[in-house]
């Protein structure tokens, strides 16, 4: 199936804080990212090649437009400013990283930049136990949402962020250390 994206250049542009002169082939990479690193694994194969099938044929229509318009979009949106952030500050050109700037700005700094990627991805979380709630409630909607044989891959039903650190005195560590996990499915109303 040819690449479909499921959000476009001007939605990032209109609900995040990417200028409008931001060129788009700095965004699409992070949109492809976005889609098979982090949607994919929530909808699962069958799931989401159905709804780029009816995107790209401009058929998608009920449940499965609302699933694009409420959940699915919001959630990439969020994803896709984790990884474009730094392409935005930093550029290969020629073999050598460089950081841009325009005449008339000043770059941030890397703690600032690290500090607008721990927004997005908090807002990607949120957006994400979003879609896998509305997803695991209403998944009878969606046929496609449990139909994966491998090799295709059927949907996570976990959200779960897990940050590893290594801590070292020289003589002894300590890692792993997850800060945040839910199972929904064990969740409790």
């Amino acid at each position: 199936m040819a690449e479909v994206l499921l959000i476009s250049e001007n939605y990032i542009k209109k609900y995040t804080t990417v200028n409008g002169s931001v060129d788009p082939n700095l965004l699409y990479p992070s949109i492809y990212l976005a889609q098979d690193k982090w949607l994919l694994p929530f909808l699962g194969t069958d799931l989401l090649n159905k709804i780029k099938t009816d995107v790209a044929a401009n058929t998608i229509a009920g449940n499965y437009q609302i699933l694009l318009e409420d959940y699915i979009q919001k959630m990439l949106l969020w994803w896709v400013m984790v990884d474009v952030t730094p392409n935005l500050c930093y550029r290969m050109d020629n073999g050598t990283l460089v950081q841009r700037q325009s005449e008339d700005t000043v770059p941030v700094s890397d703690l600032v930049m690290k500090d607008m990627i721990d927004r997005a991805r908090q807002n990607a979380e949120h957006y994400t136990t979003l879609l896998v709630d509305y997803l695991c409630a209403n998944s009878s909607l969606f046929p496609e949402y449990s139909t994966a044989t491998w090799p295709d891959r059927s949907p996570r039903t976990d959200v779960t962020n897990t940050l590893n650190y290594q801590f070292s005195t020289g003589n002894t560590s300590t890692s792993y250390r997850p800060t945040y996990s839910r199972n929904i499915l064990n969740r409790i109303p």
